[in-house]
């Protein structure tokens, strides 16, 4: 697993997503978290995300793919100014220990994991239909990476694979990735069909 790529770089797969956000970093650009101003809201709206210091919200995070995600964001050492673990009643209250520091999850709402930048959703696709484009809604949602199935077929919202098409998530907050068997084949089959047309 991994962790998307915002703005031109920006999607998520189990394969590549936090590999492809750091490497284009430089690209991507977000009013500092220090000035609340409103220039601020428009650039989330707009997915310009300045890769300096990000607040970044897992939901699922205490399970196997959101724990997954968490090692990402570590070993690529992706920039987060603060990591916050959202669960269920069961996992609230917990402490994960990261590389980030010591996280307590918290009991997930809207309203929280709006106040986060990016969001990674880690969650079935029931939960993510009924909440993902709440958390990104309006000029001051998160941007919102999906792991379910989704959105994956719906109009509007790109399938991202970020070594692929990153440019697919140019001015959209709310993006889905292919689950991981495609995500991989495509990696194999795309240098294929630049080169004989698949």
């Amino acid at each position: 697993l991994a962790a998307g790529s915002l703005a031109t770089t920006y999607g998520f797969t189990p394969s590549s997503s936090v590999s492809s956000f750091t490497s284009h970093r430089q690209s991507l650009a977000r009013p500092s978290a220090r000035l609340p101003t409103h220039s601020q809201h428009a650039s989330r709206s707009a997915t310009t995300l300045n890769m300096s210091a990000l607040k970044v919200g897992i939901v699922g995070a205490t399970g196997a793919v959101g724990k997954e995600i968490v090692g990402c964001l570590e070993k690529r050492d992706f920039p987060v100014e603060a990591l916050r673990i959202f669960g269920s009643e069961r996992s609230a209250g917990k402490e994960v220990d990261t590389k980030f520091g010591k996280v307590t999850v918290e009991l997930f709402s809207e309203d929280s994991a709006r106040e986060c930048d990016v969001v990674f959703l880690a969650v079935d696709g029931d939960f993510s239909l009924a909440h993902a484009e709440n958390i990104c809604a309006g000029d001051d949602g998160a941007v919102v990476i999906d792991n379910s199935s989704a959105f994956r077929y719906k109009e509007g919202i790109p399938l991202v694979v970020p070594e692929i098409n990153a440019e697919a998530t140019k001015g959209k907050k709310l993006i889905a990735n292919p689950n991981c068997t495609t995500a991989i084949g495509l990696m194999a089959v795309w240098p294929l069909h630049k080169l004989f047309g698949l």
